[in-house]
């Protein structure tokens, strides 16, 4: 039978409650109504088309979340717990991560499962995930990865970035960096070209001849600190520059960007913006984080990312992006509604509010608007991508489903 329409009824945003109607065979929101006015079901009965009703009942809409630096491969959810060790050098935190991979019983694409349903559960409809690739694993975790993004097309979008741990020269990984960008990965990843690879031109560059070659962007790990990972940034910003490869490219973490003056770092900013290179951070509160007002005032693209979640770098961590956003908010003393805002700008790539031919994938929550959702974090009653009931309290077993035939 066709794909019908879904009516949420009752959803609550700018202090009034709406019904949505989403057409299923599309994804798109096609009508928005006020509440309890001439979107009732018989409007929305068409034809032998079935319609899903859902009574939000007053609950808030949130825009969908988007995860921009996470590890579906590499995180322990759902597996005995393992005791972790202090930090001490990067190299032997990258010997003891993967010999803890090695120990687990499940695969990648197992494990980027579980962590789905996890983000899919919190609101989380798009991702970027970085996928570790190197001469010894070659493209099993990718390969896995590549399969489980096929069974969750139409729920969650997953941008793959093949991902060299070991560092791209110091592993020997232009080889298999080149497979896994014929395989499916969308971008070409790095990391630390001057503490790991420990030749910043050379690494950067090899990145850069990659990306040409697959017409791909770019974003790099970089935990180099201070004024060595302010030149490789610098460094980056040029290359992107010459390649003409503007809003393509990202740095992730850049922790250098919180270990300088501000003028230093204002002047950076300045070319990242004329660049479009953008700065993905997960909010530390470990470390210093980039200056995210001053880039974002000076125009520089930001978002934010999860990273680690219970994994062999860091048992914390959950997925909630909405949380995310809210410790980014409180640490950066961000108590003004306009801010509280623009921090949605960090976390999710949709507009605040539902709009006629846009998609209708968002979350509902328990909440007096949405700045009180930012800073709260509620629980997410209900997810929905492209009109599909996909996640929250209410997923799967939600009563207030109902299956209406004409």
């Amino acid at each position: 039978m066709e794909k019908g329409l879904t009516l949420v009824k009752n959803v609550k945003w700018s202090e009034n409650l709406f019904d949505l109607t989403i057409d299923q065979a599309t994804g798109l929101i096609v009508r928005i109504e006020t509440a309890g006015t001439d979107a009732d079901l018989a409007s929305v009965v068409i034809a032998d088309r079935v319609t899903s009703v859902f009574d939000a009942g007053g609950l808030h809409y949130i825009p969908p979340m988007a995860d921009m630096h996470t590890h579906l491969d590499k995180h322990f959810i759902g597996e005995p717990w393992k005791s972790l060790q202090p930090f001490v050098t990067l190299p032997g935190q990258l010997e003891f991560e993967k010999s803890m991979l090695g120990e687990l019983p499940t695969g990648a694409g197992e494990r980027a499962k579980r962590m789905l349903d996890l983000m899919l559960a919190q609101g989380t409809t798009a991702i970027r995930t970085h996928v570790d690739v190197d001469p010894q694993i070659g493209l099993s975790h990718l390969e896995e990865v590549l399969e489980v993004r096929e069974m969750y097309q139409g729920r969650i979008d997953i941008e793959i970035v093949a991902f060299p741990q070991q560092g791209l020269l110091r592993s020997d990984s232009v080889s298999v960096m080149r497979q896994a960008l014929r395989a499916g990965a969308n971008y070409v990843g790095g990391v630390d070209p001057a503490g790991l690879d420990r030749r910043v031109d050379a690494s950067l560059e090899a990145m850069f001849e990659l990306a040409t070659e697959f017409s791909a962007g770019i974003d790099l790990h970089l935990h180099d600190p201070s004024h060595l990972g302010i030149y490789t940034i610098s460094r980056f910003a040029e290359l992107t520059e010459q390649a003409g490869m503007s809003g393509r490219n990202a740095v992730s973490h850049a922790y250098c960007l919180g270990q300088v003056g501000e003028t230093e770092v204002r002047s950076l900013a300045e070319r990242l913006c004329a660049t479009g290179v953008a700065i993905m951070t997960s909010v530390p509160i470990d470390r210093p984080m980039p200056p995210i007002k001053l880039l974002l005032e000076t125009g520089v693209s930001v978002h934010i990312g999860s990273d680690n979640i219970l994994d062999s770098w860091s048992p914390f961590g959950n997925g909630d992006m909405l949380s995310r956003g809210s410790r980014l908010a409180e640490a950066s003393g961000w108590v003004e509604d306009f801010w509280l805002l623009e921090t949605y700008k960090l976390i999710s790539n949709a507009s605040l509010t539902p709009k006629v031919g846009e998609r209708g994938t968002f979350s509902l929550v328990n909440a007096i608007n949405a700045m009180h959702a930012l800073a709260a974090a509620p629980p997410r009653e209900a997810v929905f991508s492209g009109g599909v009931l996909v996640g929250g309290r209410m997923f799967p077993n939600s009563r207030q489903m109902a299956a209406i035939h004409s």
